[in-house]
């Protein structure tokens, strides 16, 4: 599931960080718009600013600005290496997409999204040895009774579990606590897959990495239902022993933000806003030792709080950016498949590099550290 930036209330300032690019607003009664700035990071800029251009003084967007590295980190640029960039720039033969469509979402935000979901399903359609139906549901705020009556294969697409999750995540937007959300995962009764984006009714501009985030729990969701399919709802942390979520949403974001970055730089600088998530998660963020990051992981091996939740998203990718450039991506994918062999991750780590998760935990916390000390909340 992802939510991101976009449940942050925070009032939006001249190049504080943003998450849709090309999205307009006002502030202090002049005209703004999200660009890509110099960095590879998104900013609110002035109207007149073209996208490419540098934050004035620092050169990097939000009201606590990041330093400026002129050099990318050796393991962060292997981790941009080791992704298959080539394959998200080919076809998906093993993917067949079925857009399932509510009369209030807005035709310009099908166009952009079906670009996205196009990329998306390239680079991951060698996972799959057989072609395989995804169901890409997209829907505003509105649009619940749309959801609970979408069939496929005369199936209903969404389980009860998962219309719990939908209905969570559309009160959020209509609340006002931010503007777009989705969820993804496999269906064992279909035989099918389904990603489910939520707009809401004023946005413009669709989140950029969204759709790639969500396609990859759509890998993961099949490694655990097709090849484990006893492995639980969700509902209790037992159902996380196989696939833990520092790795799962850790994995998500990694992904995303590689796959649709053009550059090393761009791939740093986005890694850094997902890190920016840990800002509200106060009395988990303060981490300045190496024991503290192996703590820090230890305690969201599982769902215990809200805290936690926000970061298997800032800490989560910056483990599994470790994990990817140290061990590869053929290794990685193994890492993923397996979550359906072994029933404890544990054993899957020891399995696939030779370490368990407080071994691994302990030797990526200097990487982490490093990575996490450049981040300022």
């Amino acid at each position: 599931m992802f939510t991101g930036a976009a449940i942050s209330k925070a009032t939006p300032t001249p190049w504080s960080s943003c998450s849709n690019l090309d999205a307009k607003i006002s502030i202090g009664g002049k005209p703004y718009h999200c660009i890509r700035t110099a960095r590879g990071n998104f900013a609110y800029a002035p109207a007149d600013v073209p996208s490419g251009s540098a934050a004035p003084d620092s050169g990097q967007s939000g009201a606590h600005p990041q330093p400026v590295d002129t050099k990318v980190d050796p393991t962060v640029l292997k981790a941009y290496n080791a992704y298959d960039h080539a394959a998200c720039k080919g076809s998906h033969p093993n993917f067949v997409a079925s857009y399932l469509i509510s009369p209030t979402y807005k035709a310009s935000l099908v166009s952009q999204q079906k670009i996205l979901f196009e990329q998306a399903m390239a680079c991951y359609s060698a996972y799959f040895d057989k072609p395989v139906t995804i169901n890409i549901v997209l829907v505003t705020e509105q649009d619940y009774d749309f959801l609970a009556s979408q069939m496929t294969n005369g199936q209903p697409v969404f389980s009860d579990i998962q219309l719990r999750w939908a209905k969570f995540m559309m009160d959020r937007i209509k609340a006002g606590a931010g503007r777009f959300a989705g969820s993804a995962g496999w269906n064992v009764a279909t035989n099918s897959a389904w990603v489910l984006m939520v707009d809401a009714t004023s946005t413009d501009v669709v989140d950029t990495h969204g759709a790639a985030h969500e396609f990859v729990h759509i890998l993961q969701s099949y490694s655990k239902s097709v090849f484990f399919p006893l492995y639980g709802d969700g509902s209790t942390d037992a159902d996380y022993v196989n696939m833990p979520p520092w790795f799962w949403e850790g994995t998500a974001e990694l992904f995303s933000y590689n796959s649709i970055s053009n550059s090393a730089g761009a791939f740093s600088a986005a890694m850094g806003q997902a890190r920016q998530q840990g800002k509200d998660a106060p009395h988990l963020n303060k981490i300045t030792t190496t024991a503290g990051v192996v703590s820090a992981l230890q305690h969201i091996e599982a769902p215990s709080d809200q805290e936690a939740n926000r970061m298997f998203y800032a800490i989560g990718p910056v483990a599994t950016e470790y994990l990817l450039a140290t061990y590869g991506y053929s290794k990685y994918w193994k890492i993923m498949q397996s979550a359906g062999i072994y029933k404890d991750f544990n054993d899957n780590l020891k399995a696939n590099i030779g370490l368990n998760q407080d071994q691994f935990f302990a030797k990526a916390s200097p990487f982490i550290l490093s990575q996490w000390k450049l981040t300022k909340f």
